[in-house]
């Protein structure tokens, strides 16, 4: 008969009492929270825009959320016209264009701002008005040339009219002007120019390189952040398309999609499976893994469903304080089942110890709960500080990443100690109480432990030495430069869109230019021409030269100082009148003089509406405004993946000043260089009270300095050796998985936190301590290197980085805390009570 048990005081234990005593009231009311819970996370939508993760008041990101107020955003849906047939069915395939184009169009303005088919029309707007696009300065100087030639050739011709001129200066004594290229025969004439920019288009058409498809350019009036908004433009365009299935079948051609638009939707849709399909594998494997090492089904489920409801009530939480997840934050549904199940396994094994033994439900619950809940608090609070500290950081992916993390962790603690015991109280009612084996409280590793650990100081000597390489290892990384700075190694890899990828590389090949780049938004037409005239003065030092393609403005496609261009066009046209022109003796000089006066008299004020819409959409505002914007446009082959050009460009479109005052261009690339820089502050910032905020911790655990230091000195060689380790393996820090390190500070102090408690319990015992917790101890890490592992199936490569170091960390933390640490408690004890009672 068991001895009655001791009166126990403490919250814990009167808790625990409650839940075995009263497990349907624990039970109902974790339902209702449940319910509620799984209700409110139903309503997070995921915002993998990367201005979600930086502080809303960051300038860049201040000047997006404008840029998309006054201009819309700057997306696009490209549109692929293929021909099946290969370079022969170009022609049905451009037959095609203009049919879809005005299709597109017919949708509305609401709906479609442009759509750029065909450049024909843009050549043929600047072959007719490049007069009006030559700088008057320019203009003035071709004037004076002009008047120079004819006074020259009146003389010439009549050399007494000197008196002609009496009133001017004497031609001789002018400084000769600089003749115009359209003057020079040797040199192509201005609508030559224009067209030799125009060569590359087929037809005007935007062509792939094999002349099997063209492409459409649609610029949608919204913004392609929104799932809904641009899953239903999609879905009217493809109702657009398939209108002519038919046309398309008989010429045989196909339809594919591109652009910011369908990239987006299949990202967030791969993102929505990712996230599903990462949780239903790591609950999968977790329980899995729980059921091996317990055997015993009802223990498997109870902390099962304690953990998921606690899961469940952290993504509700989330959406009352945050109300949308991140790409950082989607997957921490993994890492929170991965980690805070941890809690329930150190509780759960001795729950089982002390039921081998003989003891009752109720004893073994209460006296497991009293023994493990303290190391597991400390646990639980480490992770949760080290999760918590990313609150403070201006980062707002930090920020929401730490709240969700830390309230995570809490809670499976706390679902731990109170659904636990109550679960496993109703399955003893409804299948009475399990087979009891064979007492075992790990006397069967004890022999091989005491080997393991039979010389500890050649243990630390081996530790310390594998700490020197592996921090020279991250050391020479550090030097070489241990950032990642290839930024297609953090982007998305789309995963069963093999269609999409290549119409999407299909479309951009066609396209012949970059449309990556930034906007400016000013406050007057001066000022943005002010704008690009600085950027064009920048782009002539390297490293711009080789990064920035052009600036524009309005005044790129409605020239600036139209009035006086004009008259300076007609002064030049009245020097050249056909009765000086016939003195000519050269017949093509004549002839090409002629030319272009006729083209300079042919000139008029254009307007708005003399000009393509194409060239107009990007430069205007949602209410219609012109001329406010400046638009920077990267070269081709600018590679702005790579962080040094993008943040060089970022640099060139910075600090731009006009009237006394700076101005910044913006955009995806902006933002994306303010995320690097940000991680690059708050990362070290992070990490460094992460790990104080642990220490601290265990110091008020043990209340003991020599302990607290082993603990903590086997949590940092741990971390060492996760970071020479991930050198090694060529693992790079990013902007995403920075946040390993204060995670991992939290949630690998709970295995040496552990076992460093459980030596304290048993009077110095690290042998049988180790026999004891150990298995828990190592079963723990595993879960969390589930939870880690799954995220190697995520799309987005940043995350899949942060997975790999993190199970790197989990690794050498577990193997620190399971080996190091009882190294370091044998030495700092007699040898005598270092063994296991006989």
């Amino acid at each position: 008969m068991n001895a009655p048990p001791s009166p126990r005081r403490g919250f814990i234990a009167r808790m625990t009492e409650a839940a075995v005593a009263r497990p349907g009231l624990f039970l109902l009311v974790s339902a209702i929270l449940a319910g509620v819970s799984v209700w409110a996370a139903s309503h997070l939508e995921i915002r993998s825009d990367l201005k979600e993760l930086l502080p809303s008041d960051l300038p860049s990101v201040r000047e997006v959320q404008k840029l998309i107020q006054r201009v819309g955003g700057d997306g696009t849906v490209l549109v692929v016209i293929q021909s099946l047939d290969g370079a022969s069915g170009l022609k049905n395939a451009e037959s095609m264009a203009p049919v879809l184009t005005r299709d597109f169009l017919a949708l509305g303005p609401q709906e479609i701002r442009s759509v750029e088919s065909n450049v024909l029309p843009v050549k043929a707007y600047y072959e007719e008005h490049w007069p009006l696009f030559v700088g008057l300065d320019d203009l003035t100087k071709a004037r004076d040339t002009v008047r120079q030639e004819v006074r020259k050739r009146k003389l010439a011709a009549n050399p007494l009219g000197g008196d002609l001129f009496e009133d001017d200066e004497a031609p001789a004594a002018q400084k000769p002007a600089e003749t115009p290229s359209w003057m020079d025969p040797k040199q192509p004439l201005p609508r030559e120019l224009v067209a030799q920019r125009f060569d590359r288009y087929v037809d005007g058409y935007l062509v792939h390189p094999d002349r099997s498809s063209l492409t459409l350019v649609l610029r949608p009036a919204g913004t392609s952040l929104g799932v809904r908004e641009s899953e239903a433009l999609m879905a009217r365009l493809h109702a657009v398309a398939d209108k002519h299935v038919q046309e398309l079948k008989d010429k045989h051609l196909r339809i594919g999609w591109g652009g910011t638009f369908p990239t987006f939707i299949a990202e967030y849709e791969a993102i929505i499976g990712d996230v599903a399909g990462t949780a239903v594998l790591v609950v999968t494997l977790v329980l899995g893994s729980i059921l091996l090492f317990f055997r015993d089904l009802r223990s498997t489920a109870s902390l099962g469903l304690a953990v998921l409801v606690a899961v469940a009530v952290t993504f509700g939480l989330t959406w009352l304080v945050i109300g949308y997840l991140n790409t950082q934050t989607a997957f921490l549904g993994a890492i929170v089942v991965g980690n805070g199940i941890n809690y329930g396994l150190i509780y759960l094994a001795r729950v089982k110890q002390l039921r081998q033994r003989g003891d009752s439900l109720s004893d073994s619950c209460v006296d497991g709960a009293v023994t493990t809940a303290k190391a597991t608090l400390l646990a639980s609070a480490a992770t949760s500080v080290s999760f918590g500290v990313l609150i403070i950081a201006a980062n707002r992916g930090f920020r929401h990443f730490g709240f969700i993390g830390g309230i995570g962790m809490l809670l499976c603690w706390v679902f731990t100690f109170t659904l636990v015991p109550a679960l496993l109280a109703i399955f003893e009612k409804l299948r009475g109480a399990p087979r009891q084996k064979p007492a075992s409280s790990g006397e069967r590793y004890v022999p091989p432990l005491s080997r393991l650990f039979a010389r500890p100081r050649a243990i630390v000597w081996t530790f310390a030495l594998l700490t020197v390489l592996a921090a020279i290892s991250f050391g020479l990384q550090l030097r070489r430069g241990a950032m990642e700075h290839n930024l297609d190694n953090l982007s998305n890899e789309l995963k069963g869109q093999d269609t999409l990828k290549a119409d999407n590389q299909r479309a951009n090949d066609a396209l012949g230019k970059s449309l990556a780049g930034a906007y400016a938004l000013l406050d007057s037409r001066e000022e943005a021409d002010a704008f690009c005239a600085v950027i064009r003065e920048r782009m002539k030092q390297p490293p711009n030269d080789k990064l920035i393609d052009g600036c524009d403005t309005i005044s790129s496609v409605l020239p600036a100082q139209q009035p006086q261009k004009l008259a300076v066009i007609r002064e030049i046209v009245a020097e050249l009148p056909d009765s000086l022109l016939r003195r000519l003796s050269d017949p093509a000089q004549r002839e090409r003089l002629r030319t272009v006066r006729d083209q300079l008299a042919a000139q008029r004020p254009i307007g708005p509406e003399d000009a393509p819409p194409t060239l107009l959409d990007r430069l205007r505002e949602r209410d219609g405004t012109l001329g406010r914007i400046a638009a920077v446009t990267a070269k081709g082959s600018a590679e702005l993946e790579i962080a040094e050009n993008l943040q060089n460009f970022v640099k060139a479109v910075r600090n731009v000043p006009i009237n006394g005052q700076l101005h910044d261009a913006t955009g995806d690339k902006v933002i994306f260089a303010d995320l690097l820089k940000d991680i690059e502050v708050e990362g070290p910032r992070t990490t460094f009270l992460s790990f104080a905020g642990v220490l601290l911790l265990v110091f008020i655990l043990f209340r003991n300095v020599r302990t607290s230091l082993e603990v903590v000195g086997s949590l940092t060689v741990g971390v060492i050796l996760m970071c020479g380790g991930a050198a090694a393996l060529g693992l790079k820090i990013n902007f995403f998985n920075f946040i390993v390190f204060p995670i991992t500070f939290g949630v690998a102090v709970d295995y040496g936190a552990n076992v460093a408690a459980r030596v304290k319990e048993r009077g110095g015992d690290v042998i049988g301590s180790m026999a004891e917790v150990g298995p828990a101890v190592a079963l723990c890490s595993w879960t969390s290197i589930i939870g880690y592992g799954t995220l190697l199936y995520s799309l987005n490569r940043a995350l899949r980085s942060f997975g790999w170091y993190a199970m790197v960390g989990e690794v050498t933390t577990i193997v620190t805390a399971l080996v190091l640490l009882p190294g370091l408690l044998l030495l700092a004890r007699p040898r005598g009570s270092a063994s296991s009672p006989g």
